[in-house]
């Protein structure tokens, strides 16, 4: 148990013979209501679809006391009641993965709190799983993007989210993410945002200083998702 600030994320596909993806997000929906009001803890509970597969939904959550507020999450009786209702509905049909990671201290950021909306439709979330030879390298890694960073912050104001965590377990399912793999999260506005980002020259240049300084990293996945507007991405 830990009471770090950390990141969970869940994906799951939906029974596409007995609902809907907007008949599921309306019944998630409650569920982020209550967190959003009854959750001081719950940073973050939105819902993204999966942009290479539109059955796929994902639930981005954030817990700033880590497992503690992670258990008062799922204790809440709206939590009980949103499986009882989409299990008696049979709404969910499998869940693709899940996993959840510590996050990285003092490394980028989770919100845009004073200038974006959290509850935005249309926002681009991008996760990498990165997986280093050592610690040593991955602490490298994390300190050279950490300057990359701080220019992201002032250059691209776009990008509404650039962090990361540190995988607790190992995920299961689809997601090939082992504990200690780093996961890097991004969430701009928009694709083009997205693009704009990897396009920068100083992004680009990251590349040669890795090289430099022996950094070799193993890009183990990507997915990419497109939040619906339901939940929100952090608390203003």
């Amino acid at each position: 148990m830990s009471d770090a600030s950390m990141t969970t994320m869940v994906e799951y596909q939906i029974r596409a013979e007995n609902t809907s993806m907007d008949a599921w997000l309306d019944e998630w929906e409650k569920r982020a209501e209550d967190a959003l009001h009854g959750e001081p803890e719950t940073s973050a509970y939105a819902a993204a679809i999966n942009v290479e597969d539109e059955t796929n939904v994902l639930v981005f959550e954030r817990y700033e006391q880590g497992d503690r507020s992670l258990k008062f999450h799922m204790d809440r009786h709206a939590h009980t009641t949103l499986i009882e209702t989409m299990g008696e509905r049979r709404m969910t049909k499998r869940r693709v993965m899940s996993a959840r990671y510590p996050d990285v201290p003092d490394y980028g950021w989770w919100s845009r709190h004073t200038t974006a909306d959290p509850g935005r439709e249309g926002a681009i979330i991008v996760i990498l799983g990165l997986r280093f030879a050592d610690d040593a390298k991955r602490a490298a890694f994390i300190e050279l993007s950490s300057g990359h960073a701080a220019y992201c912050w002032e250059s691209e104001p776009d990008t509404l989210i650039y962090s990361g965590g540190i995988a607790a377990a190992d995920a299961d399912r689809e997601l090939d993410l082992k504990a200690g793999d780093l996961v890097f999260v991004m969430a701009c506005t928009n694709m083009a945002a997205v693009d704009k980002h990897s396009n920068d020259p100083q992004h680009i240049a990251l590349g040669p200083k890795l090289a430099e300084q022996g950094i070799v990293l193993e890009p183990k996945f990507m997915r990419t998702y497109r939040t619906t507007g339901r939940g929100f991405l952090w608390k203003r």
